[in-house]
């Protein structure tokens, strides 16, 4: 019998496991992946082990920017940014076997893509958009709603929600084949706004 289950051996999974042990609490943490790490994690080549470290840092910003998430850590890890190979990134691909679509942080690119692979949605992607830089991360009410219900009252191509849902799910959720709106706000706001 376990006092706590923790969903997930990434990085948060695996500190929080080890934080409830030293209080003599006994965890089982489980994971779907065949290893532990999250986004800090290896793979195995030709039997040798490669550590591939942190991979995917969200909420970029560049050097001497004084406000978000990345400058908070360095400031109060008391780190330098030229302690750190960070790079702005440079693209990514939601890739479906008869659609693509490109994305950077720059909100202007994925709009281009979808009015060009989904010209009747592109107002649709502007209006969730616009709902979710306006959405309040405090309103507890609209944190539990049903993403796939919110997305799919404003878009109307099921591809289209399952291309945005894709990558956002992919970091992990508590729910099956769907995710609470209010993590999936903050999730797309790092993912392709910020």
């Amino acid at each position: 019998m376990y006092d706590t289950v923790i969903i997930g051996a990434g990085l948060s999974g695996l500190s929080a496991g080890i934080r409830l042990a030293h209080f003599d609490r006994r965890v089982c943490i489980v994971e779907q992946h065949s290893t532990i790490g999250g986004l800090n994690s290896f793979y195995r080549l030709r039997g040798r082990q490669f550590d591939v470290g942190l991979h995917a840092v969200t909420n970029f910003t560049p050097k001497g920017a004084r406000r978000g998430p990345l400058a908070r850590l360095l400031r109060q890890l008391r780190f330098r940014w030229d302690d750190f190979a960070l790079v702005p990134q440079i693209g990514s691909t939601i890739a479906f076997p008869d659609v693509r679509l490109r994305f950077t942080n720059e909100t202007e690119l994925l709009e281009s893509e979808i009015a060009a692979k989904f010209p009747d949605q592109r107002d649709n992607f502007r209006k969730l958009v616009s709902q979710l830089i306006d959405y309040d991360d405090l309103d507890t009410e609209l944190y539990y709603q049903s993403t796939r219900k919110v997305l799919g009252d404003v878009i109307t191509d099921p591809l289209l929600c399952e291309m945005l849902l894709c990558p956002l799910m992919w970091y992990g959720n508590a729910r099956e084949q769907d995710m609470d709106f209010g993590q999936f706000s903050i999730m797309f706001r790092s993912i392709f706004l910020e």
